[in-house]
This record gives C-alpha cells, sequence and structure tokens, in this order.
C-alpha cells in the first residue's frame, strides 16, 4: 500500500464536487502527488499504473480486472483567479468490468476532463460561480493528488 491517503468526501454541493476537505483517510491506490508550483505549470506530464496499482484499483472498484490506466495532464495558473489552477487530463483505460461464463464484459475508456484547483477559502468566497465546476481544495502546503483526482473520474466513467 501506498504511504499516501486519498480524500473522502463526506458531502457534496450542487454540482460541484468539492474535494479535499471533510475527510478521512484511506489507502490511495494510484496516489500522483504534484506540489502547485512554477516547476510544473503549463507542463505535460504523463503516467501510467503499476500492476499492482491496477490491481488495488480494480478491488477498489469491485470490477474483475483493469489492464491498463494511464493519465496525461497539464495545470495551469487561472489568469481570472490568482492563486488558483486549472487541471486539464485524459485518462484511457482498458476495464474488465466483470466475467460471464468465460466471456469478458469490457470497456475502453478514453475521457477528458477538467478541475478547478483552489483553496478552501477560494472555494468558500467564490462558491456561486464555481458551482458547476469540478473543485478540488489544496491546502496551505499546496498539494494536489492528480492520481487520486484521476481515479475518481475512472469510477465514474466506468459506472455511467
Amino acid at each position: 500500500m501506498s504511504k499516501w491517503t486519498r480524500p473522502v468526501p463526506l458531502s457534496y454541493h450542487s454540482h460541484a464536487r468539492l474535494r479535499g476537505t471533510n475527510t478521512v483517510n484511506v489507502p490511495n491506490e494510484f496516489s500522483r502527488v504534484v506540489k502547485l508550483t512554477n516547476a510544473v505549470l503549463d507542463r505535460k506530464f504523463n503516467t501510467a499504473a503499476e500492476k499492482n496499482e491496477l490491481e488495488a484499483l480494480a478491488k477498489r472498484f469491485d470490477i474483475a480486472k483493469i489492464r491498463a490506466f494511464t493519465l496525461e495532464y497539464i495545470i495551469t495558473e487561472k489568469t481570472d483567479s490568482p492563486g488558483a489552477y486549472d487541471l486539464v487530463a485524459t485518462i484511457k483505460s482498458d476495464v474488465v468490468k466483470f466475467v460471464v461464463d468465460g466471456k469478458d464484459e469490457s470497456v475502453n475508456i478514453d475521457e477528458n476532463f477538467d478541475v478547478v484547483l483552489l483553496t478552501e477559502d477560494m472555494a468558500r468566497n467564490n462558491y456561486e460561480q464555481l458551482r458547476d465546476f469540478d473543485i478540488e481544495i489544496f491546502g496551505a502546503d499546496r498539494m494536489v493528488d492528480v492520481g487520486e483526482i484521476a481515479a475518481q473520474y475512472l469510477s465514474l466513467c466506468i459506472f455511467m
């Protein structure tokens, strides 16, 4: 298991998902922690799940198997909101949802998503403007787990 933990939201607000607040710690199967500094801004990153991460994600989602899971992303600073960032990402995955009579029920996922990254105060103070966006809260340490965000989107893709 990874030493990192994933946030588990205890509440959702309107259409916006406020993650990172009101959380309990549980193991994170696909942790890719990024510190929001100039060194990571405006650069494209690619990462892929290792075999043990694929197995752990399949167990987390209660599905037969995940054959592959990749994440490509870029983080940019929002020009209209200093201190806030946009995470624009693509996930790709080959998922076996279940096996019946030896036949796989599988799905190939190729999905784009974007998330606004900001502090809890920024989210609270701008709730009305942000309610139609997916939001990830980061703390004073400016750390964001883009792997966990991607895993949550993978879950949505599998079950929708």
